[in-house]
């Protein structure tokens, strides 16, 4: 069987950042300590970031719970992926998708310009934004419920644990 020498590489490399110890950042004081990664959170590590690598990782507490972040980078985009002790994905979201960014009306494209002046009636638009054109649905991975955001390329903006499923584990 004959292996690509690149891929092999990039495959120890990722295993070299995902299962080792890793040098993180503890979010309630400014040292840095090592961080042992349970069994179940790095092999969710894994599958969640195939094909990517991980750049960061630290734990995280929310709502009373101790969790995993790590910082996946795949083709040139930067994703946080949010683990819970059991190996539960819990959230992946591209980062800085919920940004907005305040465009002056004259900034937007003609066509949206157009439209906001037509649905403004004669008012001043004001405070105009870009946003990101996103697509959601709902699907079970795992026998779990979650929701899939994508932008109109197909390309993931967030992936979230439903609440319910979320409030069991």
């Amino acid at each position: 069987m004959r292996i690509n020498p690149l891929s092999g590489l990039g495959l120890a490399l990722f295993l070299a950042a995902a299962i080792g110890s890793v040098v993180a950042q503890d979010e309630k004081s400014a040292n840095t300590v090592a961080v042992e990664v349970p069994a179940p959170v790095k092999a969710a590590l894994q599958k969640e970031a195939a094909g990517g690598r991980i750049v960061e990782l630290g734990r995280v507490e929310e709502d009373g719970r101790q969790q995993y972040e790590a910082t996946v980078s795949h083709e040139g985009l930067e994703y946080q992926v949010r683990v819970n002790l059991q190996g539960v994905v819990v959230r992946v979201e591209l980062k800085g998708y919920n940004d907005t960014e305040d465009q002056s009306l004259t900034q937007l494209p003609a066509a949206v310009r157009d439209a906001f002046k037509k649905l403004a009636r004669g008012g001043q638009v004001e405070n105009s934004r870009r946003q990101r054109l996103a697509f959601s649905c709902e699907t079970r991975i795992d026998g779990r419920r979650y929701s899939l955001t994508t932008d109109e390329q197909g390309r993931l903006l967030k992936k979230e644990l439903q609440q319910d499923d979320h409030e069991n584990k």
